[in-house]
């Protein structure tokens, strides 16, 4: 798979104003804080301001004839999850307070480690746990927890969830 084809495809994506901005989330972006893990996918948070938007997108790898299959669009044979920030404020922020990384001299944009965190807290699948015991030693406990209060709700439950993964940290001391 190549990252930077992708990666590349993004930047373009921007030039030719089919997304706002973007932010590589996910597996990739929690190999780039040096977790080696196996992923499937590239997740990439992206600026829209709409469904049509997000259309407009799709539509756009359609008519260059790149596979689809389900959620994913495949640039060269990378398979890539598109997710639009307007499901979330978290994701927007998100995508605001971005880093820039060059990989292979491309310059593209990672979500920063703490609101990567985040983000694992809100899907909290159990791969995403392991994720989160992984980054939190490297991450700023305090932006951390900044980032859970501003976006912290009952349907997320970012509070809890923190707690949970501190609990099971003091548990493995």
């Amino acid at each position: 798979m190549s990252l930077k084809s992708a990666l590349i495809t993004l930047n373009k994506l921007v030039e030719l104003n089919i997304i706002g901005d973007y932010a590589i989330a996910g597996g990739y972006a929690a190999i780039y804080y040096d977790i080696p893990y196996a992923t499937y996918d590239l997740d990439v948070i992206v600026v829209l301001q709409n469904e049509d938007d997000y259309s407009r997108l799709w539509a756009y790898f359609r008519d260059k004839g790149a596979r689809i299959e389900h959620l994913y669009i495949f640039v060269d044979d990378m398979p890539v999850q598109f997710l639009p920030n307007y499901i979330s404020p978290l994701y927007n922020q998100a995508i605001e307070e971005a880093i820039i990384v060059e990989f292979d001299d491309v310059r593209s944009k990672y979500v920063s480690l703490e609101y990567l965190i985040a983000l694992f807290l809100t899907a909290f699948r159990e791969k995403d746990k392991i994720r989160i015991d992984s980054l939190l030693k490297n991450a700023n406990k305090n932006k951390l927890e900044t980032i859970i209060k501003r976006f912290g709700n009952d349907q997320n439950q970012l509070h809890a969830r923190y707690r949970e993964i501190l609990g099971r940290e003091k548990e493995s001391s």
